[in-house]
């Protein structure tokens, strides 16, 4: 069996890349003073003997707003919930129970995935990922 990580400076660096690729999603599709405030969705994330599932909860959001970043052990999902059209600047707004703008969720997942074995699916505003769980176990390392 082949160890996903052969040292300390592998993890480091794997590590190092995830967060690259978070700063890379958010630097590139968000505005700069949009990107430190933001929604977080509501999720379910459950698993089985042999999958790992997340749910969440995007009403408005279109697959074209949304990013997902996938690791072994942790999902980022973020986007943008545009507000409707008809939200005009200079309309009189009474109730504003509903929020708007960028979201962003990091889950950190019960169980080790295989991340090529997600599935995906957008419908009605439920964001479903499917996963098969990875067998493989940490490395226990002896110290001699």
């Amino acid at each position: 069996m082949k160890d996903n990580f052969n040292s300390l400076n592998d993890i480091i660096k794997f590590f190092d890349d995830v967060s690259a690729l978070v700063d890379e999603i958010v630097d590139t599709n968000f505005p700069p003073s949009l990107a430190e405030t933001y929604i977080e969705p509501a999720t379910d994330l459950f698993e089985t003997e042999h999958k790992v599932f997340i749910i969440l909860d995007l009403p408005g959001v279109v697959k074209e707003n949304l990013h997902i970043a996938i690791g072994p052990t942790m999902v980022l999902v973020q986007g943008i919930k545009p507000r409707p059209e008809q939200m005009q600047a200079g309309a009189s707004f009474y109730n504003l129970e509903i929020a708007y703008g960028i979201f962003k969720k990091r889950i950190y997942l019960p169980s080790r995935v295989k991340i090529n074995s997600v599935q995906v699916s957008l419908k009605n505003g439920i964001l479903t990922m499917e996963f098969n769980k990875d067998k493989k176990l940490t490395r226990i390392v002896k110290i001699e």
